[in-house]
């Protein structure tokens, strides 16, 4: 094979198993110690020797060199819309700036005043009937090392708190519990979504204690007030079905105080958050039974559909999301954002056109359907260790030479030689099948044809139960 195209995949593979021992580890910790430590350290020896590897080898490979230089560029592109998008749209809403009512994020404590750096970016404006806001904020850090907790806001420690104004009522938390819709699966990817909403989601400043319904809903949901008897009302079995059955509520924490029902959640504060949220908030206030009957009936009164709370503020990828996230929540599924979706799908495509790429070709070489010519060694290099030839090697068996092709002579550089038969020495002869698809491999022998196979048919597989898990979900077990 012409083209070293093994490189990416090691990389994408290392890393992908990485992370499974990762949340495997996770899931061992505290119920049993050795396997946790055992995940950890495989996972950090795979992390390390992945890395090494990359730095090493990876960029070596067949991966058109432009390719390294335009992944990082396209990624400062939609950092800088994104950021011009976020600058813009808080004006287009005719924000007030400084918030009327609610809280703000104070140190993990939600306060009707904060201090003004603890807040990012603020809006406010009427909606459907709804009085909302949006606020950005940082967790912050050590005071003591200000630098490193400003590298971490921009990591991961950025947050969005979006509240709809409500009457005063008392304290309410709403949790949702890790691991309790599906107890009988593996769910690292919602479980860590719960952890990450909720981690950064501000408590409110009064003396809260822990209620239980006594239902189904206890071991899905943890509640703490501050008033027993307001939670018993609040928590009516519409409210609890809609926080079940709905799974935006899955995985955000929500909460009544100082006039205001708030959820947050992990990431900078976008119009589409915004508005995506704040439907939620208030599908959830409509099904209170309010005391204040002005509130209950403008609650119950505001139009919550997709279509009508949304508006034209979807974005572009409004079209196909739509249809998507009913289909995904239809199935007990979270909705994506048009950024999830556009990444899952670029993922999907990167691993299933380049394998399906190379199954192609491997299935010409197998079935005599490619072009066969004769290769002329010109040059080889053994890789065996202990000896001066093992450079690198990791490179395999190279082999250099040239064939006719068409009329046409063409050389080839570094052919890694796959096969299991006889490694050629200088000067010998040898066929090879020129497969029809871009980048052209060589291949030389049936067993490197099923070798190259079983390794295209693995990434295509791998996209495409991406793809099937993002757009046509399997559903949820009750």
């Amino acid at each position: 094979m012409d083209d070293q195209l093994a490189g990416p995949w090691l990389i994408a593979g290392g890393y992908t198993l990485a992370l499974g021992l990762l949340l495997l580890g996770g899931r061992f910790d505290g119920r049993r110690p050795t396997a946790a430590a055992v995940s950890y350290a495989l996972c950090g020896i795979l992390v390390s020797e992945t890395s090494l590897y990359w730095l090493s080898a990876g960029s070596g490979s067949a991966v058109p060199g432009w390719l390294w230089f335009a992944f990082p560029v396209v990624i400062a592109a939609l950092a800088a819309w994104r950021g011009h998008r976020q600058r813009t749209w808080t004006g287009r809403l005719d924000g007030t700036g400084e918030p009327s009512f609610g809280v703000l994020p104070q140190r993990g404590i939600a306060v009707t005043h904060a201090s003004p750096e603890s807040v990012a970016t603020a809006v406010e404006f009427e909606h459907n009937g709804h009085r909302l806001v949006g606020v950005e904020y940082g967790l912050g850090g050590s005071a003591d090392f200000p630098d490193l907790a400003r590298t971490a806001d921009l990591i991961d420690g950025t947050y969005a708190l979006i509240q709809l104004r409500t009457p005063e009522v008392p304290s309410v938390v709403i949790t949702p519990v890790t691991g309790a819709f599906e107890p009988e699966r593996f769910t690292p990817l919602e479980d860590a979504r719960i952890t990450r909403n909720t981690i950064g989601a501000p408590k409110p400043d009064a003396l809260l204690q822990r209620f239980e319904t006594g239902t189904e809903f206890d071991r899905r949901f943890t509640v703490t007030t501050s008033d027993p008897e307001f939670a018993k009302t609040l928590l009516s079995p519409g409210v609890r079905a809609l926080l079940e059955g709905d799974s935006w509520f899955r995985v955000r924490e929500v909460a009544f105080h100082a006039g205001s029902l708030w959820t947050s959640e992990a990431g900078t504060l976008t119009e589409e958050m915004m508005f995506a949220d704040s439907r939620r908030l208030a599908i959830l206030a409509s099904t209170v039974d309010w005391e204040d009957t002005d509130f209950r009936a403008a609650a119950a009164a505001s139009d919550t559909s997709d279509a009508g709370w949304l508006g034209g503020r979807r974005g572009p990828l409004a079209g196909l999301r739509g249809p998507l996230n009913r289909r995904r929540e239809a199935a007990g599924r979270q909705p994506l954002s048009s950024l999830s979706l556009v990444a899952r799908t670029v993922v999907a495509l990167a691993l299933v056109l380049p394998g399906l790429a190379l199954a192609v070709n491997s299935l010409t070489a197998l079935t005599g359907l490619a072009p066969e010519a004769r290769l002329t060694v010109t040059a080889t290099l053994r890789a065996e260790a202990g000896t001066s030839n093992c450079t690198s090697c990791g490179n395999g068996n190279l082999v250099d030479g040239t064939y006719e092709l068409d009329g046409e002579t063409h050389e080839v550089k570094d052919l890694r030689w796959m096969s299991f038969g006889t490694f050629p020495e200088r000067g010998d002869v040898v066929d090879i099948a020129v497969t029809p698809l871009w980048w052209h491999p060589l291949i030389e022998g049936k067993d490197t044809g099923v070798i190259l196979l079983l390794i295209g048919l693995a990434p295509v597989l791998a996209g495409a139960l991406l793809g099937k898990a993002t757009f046509t979900p399997r559903p949820r077990r009750l």
